[in-house]
């Protein structure tokens, strides 16, 4: 059964903030397909919750490059059939210290 992608604040402020990169620094056929990157991505998760790598430290949350530039967390709710994205920053960005608070 499919889940449904649920975006917090700071993985959508993550998202812009790289469209906002991309607008600035390149042009409209890299932005046109990092949204087909994540969008084809959103439907492989949706079908396949657990394709990136599990943490560690968190219960259900995970972790992984979808491209060699971006990086994507999540938690996955399997009783409400939920993908919760916590972040999505480019991965040449820090990393937070730890999630935000939930």
């Amino acid at each position: 059964m499919a889940f449904k992608i649920i975006w917090t604040k700071q993985a959508a402020k993550g998202y812009d903030k790289i469209i906002n990169y991309l607008q600035e620094n390149w042009s409209e056929k890299e932005i046109i397909n990092f949204i087909g990157e994540t969008d084809r991505f959103f439907e492989i998760l949706i079908q396949h919750s657990e394709i990136l790598q599990k943490t560690d430290k968190k219960k259900n949350v995970h972790r992984g490059p979808i491209n060699s530039l971006t990086i994507f967390t999540y938690r996955v709710k399997p009783i409400n059939k939920h993908i919760e994205l916590i972040s999505i920053r480019g991965s040449r960005q820090k990393p937070l210290k730890r999630y935000p608070p939930f």
